[in-house]
């Protein structure tokens, strides 16, 4: 969610976007399976916080939809098993969802990725 707001400068007047979301994702490429009633469904995260995650998928979701995701992070660690996710928007073959419940064990080991992920970048 983008807010527009106007700016003034003495040379021109330009507009600058504001982004109000409350946690910063980062850009991820992971694989993923999702799964819903109808089915499974294979696909990407393409960016992710401890909050919720972007995802690139060809199935269509549809907001307001409740998912599994299982995540396969890309440094040999355990899997991520979200026990149920919320569709929140979609937009052709991406969609954003936040993640409402998962076990202890997947929670910390969702958090230690994001971290290990910010520490990587903040090394470099």
């Amino acid at each position: 969610m983008e807010l527009t707001l106007p700016m003034l400068s003495e040379q021109n007047r330009h507009v600058q976007r504001m982004n109000l979301r409350r946690y910063v994702r980062e850009v991820v490429n992971l694989s993923m399976i999702a799964a819903d009633k109808a089915g499974l469904a294979s696909g990407q995260v393409i960016d992710m916080t401890t909050r919720g995650c972007g995802l690139h998928l060809i199935k269509p979701l549809s907001p307001g939809q409740y998912l599994t995701l299982k995540l396969y992070p890309d440094d040999g660690t355990a899997s991520v098993i979200c026990d149920l996710v919320k569709v929140q928007w979609v937009e052709k073959d991406r969609a954003g969802v936040a993640f409402l419940s998962m076990s202890l064990a997947s929670e910390l080991r969702l958090r230690r990725l994001c971290s290990d992920r910010l520490a990587f970048e903040y090394w470099d």
